[in-house]
């Protein structure tokens, strides 16, 4: 019996030689092994369609019927601006910690001497 590396360097030709080859024993019950393993995944090819389906209709009705009129709004301008800056002052304190940690990884690595 051959290698996987002696099958993979064989031509076309020498591959098709083989399989016309009657000499080889090919056991009776190959082709409907084939068949049922073929067979198989085919059966899961319809339910997951109609999932994909339903899904899309499921998304496509919830984003008709969303209202697109914002649900937070203020009325007084200068307290939608203290909101904005609330928020980008958090913005702000996640991107520091995540530099922070971004410094300390690579003040290990130095230490480690991997990037050197």
């Amino acid at each position: 019996m051959k290698s996987i590396d002696e099958i993979t360097r064989l031509s076309a030709e020498d591959l098709e030689r083989i399989s016309l080859d009657e000499s080889i024993p090919v056991p009776e019950e190959l082709s409907a092994r084939v068949q049922a393993a073929v067979r198989k995944p085919a059966r899961w090819v319809l339910p997951a369609g109609v999932a994909a389906a339903v899904a899309t209709l499921v998304a496509v009705g919830l984003t008709l019927t969303q209202n697109p009129e914002p649900k937070d709004t203020f009325d007084d301008p200068y307290l939608a601006y203290a909101e904005v800056e609330k928020v980008f002052a958090k913005i702000s304190g996640t991107v520091a910690y995540g530099a922070e940690k971004v410094s300390q990884s690579e003040q290990t690595l130095d230490k480690l001497s991997y990037w050197k």
